[in-house]
């Protein structure tokens, strides 16, 4: 069975944890917006058809002029209006793909934060190989740090085994008939999911894990940038 990859990069949101004017999508490694530099990955990548990128209403000129246009790319790259949250941002990404194909089923539908630059093209072809087999999986790395669960106050309540923990990353990669049927369970059962992951998980279906990699940082933080910026040097985008 032929299928159609499309991926979801969701950059619609305000950033507010990184304490700038700019919002950090749109702050710039070697003089090129972070947002860019992660649509560059899945353009470069020949398993990916389609880019559909979601932004806030206000910024879609903005991205169009200074995001896209200037670089180049390859694919057709469509941009959708975000939601007031993530999850509604996502949906109407989803939305969007189910315009542009003719069955859900033989598509496949990554989504991405676009604020992590760094993912690489073995993590993205897993993904989609993964997502064929199982309908749904995700990147994720296994923590090795001491875990510990404290109170509000901030005393330790205790430590927590870390043996079957992972911290989850993107591109979070799902059969489309499966992550719409999802989303519409969803909204249903007024259910808010931290993840696209957890959607399918309150929907009922199993999520497998593929490897993901320390380095596909999400640059959320001041110090996240610095660490991006170095990352850059090592050449991993």
């Amino acid at each position: 069975m032929n299928y159609q990859n499309f991926v979801i990069i969701v950059a619609a949101g305000a950033g507010l944890r990184m304490g700038s004017t700019i919002k950090k999508q749109y702050l710039c490694f070697n003089e090129i917006p972070i947002l860019t530099h992660t649509i560059k990955v899945f353009d470069k990548c020949d398993h990916i058809h389609e880019i559909i990128l979601v932004v806030p209403k206000q910024d879609k000129n903005y991205c169009k002029i200074n995001i896209i246009d200037p670089f180049g790319f390859k694919k057709k790259i469509h941009i959708v209006q975000g939601g007031q949250t993530r999850q509604d941002s996502v949906f109407n990404g989803l939305k969007k793909v189910h315009e542009r194909i003719e069955y859900a089923k033989n598509t496949i539908v990554l989504i991405h934060d676009g604020v992590r630059p760094f993912v690489d093209e073995t993590i993205i072809i897993n993904c989609i190989d993964s997502a064929i087999k199982h309908g749904a999986c995700i990147p994720a790395v296994k923590i090795t740090d001491t875990i510990k669960q404290v109170s509000p106050d901030s005393c330790i309540q205790k430590t927590i085994n870390r043996n079957a923990l992972y911290s989850a990353q993107t591109p979070q990669t799902f059969n489309l008939a499966l992550i719409l049927s999802a989303f519409e369970h969803a909204l249903k059962t007024n259910f808010s999911g931290t993840d696209d992951a957890s959607l399918i998980e309150n929907f009922g279906h199993d999520v497998y894990l593929v490897k993901g990699s320390k380095f596909n940082i999400k640059i959320t933080t001041p110090e996240d940038f610095v660490l991006g910026k170095y990352l850059l040097t090592l050449n991993l985008s």
